[in-house]
């Protein structure tokens, strides 16, 4: 048999065999519609990223597209990932961000950046600092890291001192690189240390 070929069919074969293997939510054994969903969801999401691992981008495109169509928050991502890098699809910055605001309105926190990081540079749609600012303030509210360090940096830069650092000490605790590279930097020029050591930061 052709490995290629088995290679190709095997995964999608076991995502679809795990789809009719997953039991159907019933009365009986009180599970409910939605915990079904979420299960037969996550296994469609697999099975298109195994299809875009093994290179058919076009393919994987249609699945997660079918997926954010039904609002897969995953689905969203992957459809706004492929359309800002061309892949299975025309590249197309404004369907990109389009995606990456849907996906950020239901939640997604690195879609939030993505937000941010379009209305910082103008990526698919007009350049907008109140709502960059806007967007990573609600990322690094989630909780998200590259967030956090971008918020921060922005914040120091423009005088927000105290604030800013929090902060980038939040991400770097995080573990965002650039936040820990900038502080260590921060801390062997300026001897940073003990002022941030006495910041009083909120959680």
């Amino acid at each position: 048999m052709n490995r290629r070929w088995l290679t190709r069919t095997a995964v999608p074969a076991l995502a679809l065999g795990l789809m009719l293997s997953t039991p159907v939510a019933t009365a009986a054994d009180n599970e409910s519609d939605d915990q079904d969903y979420v299960t037969r969801d996550m296994i469609r999401s697999l099975n298109a990223y195994a299809v875009y691992k093994m290179g058919q981008y076009e393919s994987a495109f249609e699945q997660y597209l079918e997926l954010a169509e039904e609002g897969s928050r995953q689905g969203m991502v992957n459809v706004a990932n492929m359309f800002a890098q061309g892949q299975g699809v025309e590249k197309s910055q404004e369907k990109a961000f389009q995606w990456y605001f849907r996906a950020a309105e239901s939640g997604d926190s690195i879609s939030m950046v993505e937000v941010a990081r379009a209305y910082d540079q103008g990526l698919g749609t007009d350049i907008n600092r109140h709502q960059a600012v806007h967007w990573y303030q609600k990322a690094a509210q989630a909780g998200n890291n590259d967030a956090r360090w971008r918020l921060g940096k922005r914040l120091y830069n423009e005088g927000s001192t105290a604030e800013g650092l929090c902060l980038i000490q939040a991400a770097e605790e995080g573990g965002q690189p650039s936040a820990q590279q900038f502080l260590s930097a921060l801390k062997q020029d300026t001897g940073l240390e003990e002022t941030l050591s006495q910041l009083t930061c909120s959680p």
